[in-house]
């Protein structure tokens, strides 16, 4: 299934550079995110994503993982965004590479744990996606 997930990251990332943020649907927002969640589990990039990213986009990603009913998986990264916004508090930038690292760590193992389902699920939101499309005879 990875190659089916890279294969929607690699699309949608191409729609994006060519024709801006705003050619993106919520569907294919919650798509690209999480798809570049499950290749960061997979090519161990996943502290630096979880690192790099601002909060906001990180409870997006959680609003993601919701809407394709991982509900488990979207908890965890709430927490750690809330885990990431107290390691932000003034004062606290001394402790703030090991908190990331800490909470990158537990967070990484347990969401590796969930990565299979996460992309199964990934994948039949996909799919109910088309199914409702505007090309649907159903949607018409």
């Amino acid at each position: 299934m990875g190659d089916v997930v890279d294969l929607v990251s690699i699309a949608l990332r191409k729609k994006l550079l060519d024709h801006g943020a705003r050619s993106l649907s919520e569907v294919e927002w919650h798509l690209l995110r999480i798809s570049h969640l499950l290749n960061s589990i997979e090519d161990t990039t996943f502290d630096r994503l979880l690192a790099d990213s601002p909060l906001a986009e990180l409870l997006a990603l959680a609003d993601g993982l919701d809407a394709i009913q991982s509900p488990e998986a979207a908890r965890a990264i709430r927490g750690a965004a809330t885990a990431l916004a107290a390691a932000n508090d003034p004062g606290r930038g001394l402790e703030r590479a090991d908190a990331v690292a800490s909470i990158s760590t537990a967070l990484g193992r347990r969401l590796a744990a969930m990565r299979s389902g996460v992309e199964q699920k990934l994948l039949n939101y996909a799919f109910r996606q088309q199914e409702l499309g505007p090309g649907d005879s159903a949607a018409s």
